[in-house]
């Protein structure tokens, strides 16, 4: 332990944790998911200024973000609004037990309306029409800033040597699409994990409020992204089915490759808990369309990591729009160990999909993505991007078929149509209270 050269931290972004002055979190923390902020979301979006919000900071308005999270605690629980010394995002909480600072850095400021993605600086006029004190905002900072070092009573608790530098930290997506090999403009990281999408490393600013924008881990790189929520739908599929095997996801994968694309007809919209881009919809639930009495179990299986896949084109159709250029698809997460979910995604996306990965062959995502920014900044190398590339050596590429992307395209057109007109049902089951 003594050969520790600094510690780096990422966090789940938009999670808002309010603290108090001895770094104790006053209220459990309001997570991405979390969408109780609904009525304040709607307040937000009727201010005279709210097209003035989103282009300041370049994202939509949205109860998953941090701003309506903030404004749900000063309408619901002020008690606790008055006693936070500091509201602060997940890695920016981790980072100030271990080292006593509160900062906020780059890559997770933008879930806050009033930052000014441009200038990297908190906007007064803009959290003043909001009614929120910038005094309870920690300091900004670049992901590589060394926010403090480890302290005393972390380092006794952690049974570390004080002393250690600490990174300020990012966003979870920033560090795992740098770890996927995301280090140049264009290049893409697929994320498959419980929250899958796509981030694009671009070189200026977008504005596109059915996408997520927020800065990239390297300078000035940002990332426009998809997020969507259906990459644990395997996982609820496992456990409403009682599968008991360990290797469940080996054998789903399995039974998937039997099923021609198309998935004997069967259409999967997988917003298990919503969705986020480009829907932005609290009320959008899963659905299987397309069943009948000769839908195997396999059917379903390859439906889901269709589903999942046309989620995310869905994404990129989107992009695509602002004349953004991918490159190319690197994938990251969990779904990466499944061959048969990889090709679907070449062919779905009809770019190659490559996973890369370390020489011992376990995956690149959050941790390289954190070594090598840790690495940088306390002197270890000179270039992160050459420090991940030269960190995953294997390079396996899935290529797409023109023709199973012919038969994708048709069949996205009846995912994005069977979504769309299903919306305002599901606003209507969301009113009747249905469980």
């Amino acid at each position: 332990v003594r050969e520790i050269a600094g510690l780096g931290v990422d966090g789940i972004g938009w999670t808002l944790v309010p603290a108090d002055q001895n770094i104790e979190p006053l209220h459990p923390a309001l997570i991405w998911l979390d969408r109780r902020a609904e009525a304040e979301t709607q307040w937000l979006k009727e201010l005279p200024g709210a097209d003035q919000l989103i282009e300041l900071v370049a994202n939509p308005i949205d109860a998953a973000y941090l701003t309506p999270k903030l404004l749900w605690l000063k309408t619901h629980r002020p008690e606790i609004f008055d006693r936070t010394q500091q509201f602060l995002t997940a890695s920016g909480f981790i980072v100030a037990r271990l080292t006593g600072e509160f900062t906020c850095d780059y890559t997770q400021a933008y879930g806050y309306h009033f930052f000014d993605i441009r200038r990297e600086s908190w906007d007064e006029r803009a959290a003043e029409l909001m009614g929120i004190p910038l005094e309870k905002l920690p300091r900004l900072a670049g992901c590589t800033d060394i926010a403090g070092t480890l302290s005393a009573v972390a380092a006794h608790q952690l049974d570390l040597p004080a002393g250690i530098p600490v990174l300020v930290g990012c966003l979870d997506a920033a560090a795992g699409a740098l770890g996927a090999g995301v280090t140049r403009l264009g290049q893409t990281n697929e994320q498959g994990g419980q929250a899958g999408g796509m981030a694009v490393s671009v070189d200026r600013v977008v504005v596109e409020p059915q996408l997520i924008f927020s800065h990239h881990v390297l300078p000035h790189q940002y990332l426009l992204q998809g997020g969507t929520v259906g990459g644990g739908s395997l996982g609820w599929f496992r456990d409403v089915l009682g599968v008991s095997d360990a290797d469940a996801f080996e054998s789903f994968s399995a039974q998937a490759a039997q099923v021609a694309p198309g998935a004997g007809g069967v259409i999967f919209v997988p917003y298990m808990a919503g969705e986020r881009t480009p829907l932005w919809n609290t009320n959008a639930r899963g659905v299987f369309c397309g069943l009948s009495y000769a839908t195997s179990r396999a059917d379903l299986l390859r439906a889901i990591m269709e589903g999942c896949a046309f989620a995310v084109y869905d994404n990129v159709q989107v992009a695509a729009q602002h004349a953004v250029s991918i490159g190319e698809y690197l994938g990251s997460g969990g779904a990466t160990r499944s061959a048969v979910w990889c090709q679907i995604k070449a062919d779905v996306y009809n770019r190659p999909l490559i996973v890369a990965r370390r020489a011992d062959g376990g995956e690149g995502g959050h941790t390289l993505g954190l070594y090598a920014l840790t690495a940088k900044a306390v002197g270890l190398c000179d270039d992160i991007g050459a420090c991940v590339e030269r960190l995953l050596p294997q390079r396996q590429m899935y290529e797409p078929s023109a023709e199973r992307h012919a038969r994708y395209v048709e069949l996205f057109e009846v995912y994005r149509n069977v979504s769309r007109k299903l919306l305002s049902d599901f606003d209507r089951l969301a009113a009747i209270k249905v469980r």
